[in-house]
């Protein structure tokens, strides 16, 4: 009983103290359990007969359990990061495109009459390309507005054929004399390239999807542009030369001054720094690539214009260092031709695929604050005992028989069993021994009730129970007791032991025997 007041004392001191480092504490009215044992020993008492009663102890629990709820409530503050939103498209963007396609140069038109009756030509395109780097803000989710730099490259061939005659007034050579000059060209075929920079300005639109992962892509612009690089290569070509010049001696009038001259793999530049504008078009699908990054697949197409006014690559020249005494200008590839006389301006275009990355940002993270209050439910057990004790001593005269028996194996009912097992222990059978002599004094029928402890499943505790009292039955059968006189009877671990009142499950493995009147 101390020890159990001590252990309930400590537990209620650290509830207590708990409970004072919380924030918020409530104690709900507690609940009070009474419960009431009744522990009763028979003690013999000294020179009884068997006419005198036994001593009867009986000793009352009174146990009561206070059961106190507490409720600790304790207020605490919760950050959460809340990303940013993906999916508003609006803000600013960083654009990187490369696309590659065909191209012209575009100074040709060479189809038409190059200022003499026979010469013509034509113009195929070849491989063009552009890189270009931007900044595009969208003011909308749909509708943005971009500004940038890129470099672009526009590449054609030309296939010129005729021939070319100089004379008459306004021919002349220099001393001062009147010339005729023949160029056959056959079979000429020049590539063409022109490099420039531009400042693209465009409006841009895009559209997403329902889900956000796809979407579709449009810019639609302008930009200035800036000739930084021309040049030319002669990939096959024959020219054969000939002409009557009368200011040199007679051996070389009415004479070929030189025959054909091969310019295959001649290399040039041509010094055009022309400012021109572009018209730009782009088209393709927007796919998500991260909450960051967008990926590009599409078209494109740029359509140039370059003013060729005043720039001095009109006249024609086939000069070559092998035949110094030409009297004309060195050769500068298909615009030295003055195939520009009648037209002015070049007209550059591209068009092909576009690959693209596009970073946008979004918004930044924001923290969120939020009070918290965790509650806490704690049950606290108080309990507080009295015991009380009585002695009654009982004396009266014991005239039936039956009874005198069923005293004398009550004091020898001591057949317990091992847990699970219904194996009769050395010390059983020198009980039942007893048990069996004080049966064979009288003739009644025996109640033999075998009974379990509590930790099986009822359907198995009745059954170990059953063969307990069989075990006894048998047992006693051996020592002379009439088979029809035993009845067996199993309470399996409905009826626990009497005397057990300190939870000891060893007690209620038993069998006991009760003699019927």
């Amino acid at each position: 009983m101390c020890y159990k007041r001590i252990t309930l004392s400590l537990l209620i001191l650290g509830a207590a103290l708990t409970a004072a480092a919380q924030t918020h504490t409530d104690r709900l009215p507690g609940r009070e359990l009474t419960d009431v044992r009744y522990d009763e020993q028979r003690t013999p008492l000294p020179g009884s007969t068997e006419q005198i009663d036994s001593l009867v102890q009986v000793r009352t629990l009174e146990q009561r359990t206070y059961i106190d709820t507490l409720i600790t409530v304790t207020p605490r503050e919760q950050v959460t990061l809340i990303p940013g939103d993906s999916s508003n498209r609006k803000g600013h963007y960083v654009e990187m495109h490369i696309g590659a396609g065909q191209g012209n140069v575009g100074y040709g038109l060479i189809s038409k009459p190059l200022n003499v009756p026979n010469g013509s030509g034509k113009e195929h395109m070849a491989l063009s390309a552009v890189v270009q780097l931007q900044y595009a803000y969208f003011f909308h989710k749909n509708v943005g507005i971009g500004i940038g730099a890129w470099f672009a490259t526009y590449g054609s061939y030309s296939l010129l054929q005729g021939e070319w005659v100089f004379s008459g007034d306004g021919i002349i050579d220099s001393d001062g004399e009147n010339y005729v000059h023949h160029a056959t060209v056959s079979n000429w075929n020049e590539r063409h390239t022109i490099h420039s920079v531009g400042v693209p300005v465009s409006l841009q639109i895009q559209a997403w999807g329902k889900h956000n992962k796809a979407g579709f892509f449009m810019a639609l612009g302008a930009a200035p542009t800036y000739t930084v690089k021309t040049n030319y290569h002669v990939l096959s070509g024959d020219i054969e030369h000939w002409g009557d010049y009368p200011h040199r001696n007679a051996q070389m009038h009415n004479k070929h001054e030189f025959h054909s001259i091969n310019y295959s793999n001649t290399l040039g530049k041509n010094q055009i720094k022309q400012i021109g504008a572009t018209a730009l078009l782009d088209l393709g699908l927007l796919l998500r690539m991260s909450p960051h990054t967008d990926l590009l697949l599409g078209i494109y197409g740029h359509y140039s214009i370059l003013d060729m006014q005043g720039t001095t690559l009109t006249d024609i020249g086939w000069k070559t260092d092998e035949f110094p005494n030409i009297d004309m200008q060195p050769y500068n590839g298909t615009l030295a031709t003055n195939a520009l006389g009648s037209k002015g301006s070049l007209h550059p275009w591209q068009a092909g695929i576009k690959l693209g990355v596009h970073w946008h940002s979004i918004e930044k993270p924001s923290r969120q604050t939020v009070m918290h209050s965790d509650t806490t439910l704690q049950t606290v057990a108080r309990y507080d005992s009295i015991w009380t004790e009585r002695i009654d001593t009982l004396e009266r005269v014991i005239y039936s028989p039956t009874e005198r028996v069923q005293r004398r194996i009550d004091k020898l009912n001591r057949i317990y069993f091992r847990f699970d097992s219904y194996e009769l222990s050395a010390e059983s059978k020198q009980f039942l021994d007893r048990i069996a002599e004080q049966l064979n004094t009288i003739p009644n029928k025996i109640i033999l009730g075998g009974h379990a402890s509590k930790e099986g499943t009822r359907i198995h505790n009745h059954k170990l129970a059953h063969n307990r009292a069989v075990a006894v039955r048998n047992y006693l059968m051996a020592r002379g007791i009439a088979a029809e006189r035993l009845l067996v009877r199993d309470y399996g671990s409905t009826v626990p032991n009497a005397i057990n009142t300190q939870g000891d499950l060893s007690l209620d493995r038993r069998v006991e025997i009760i003699v019927l009147e």
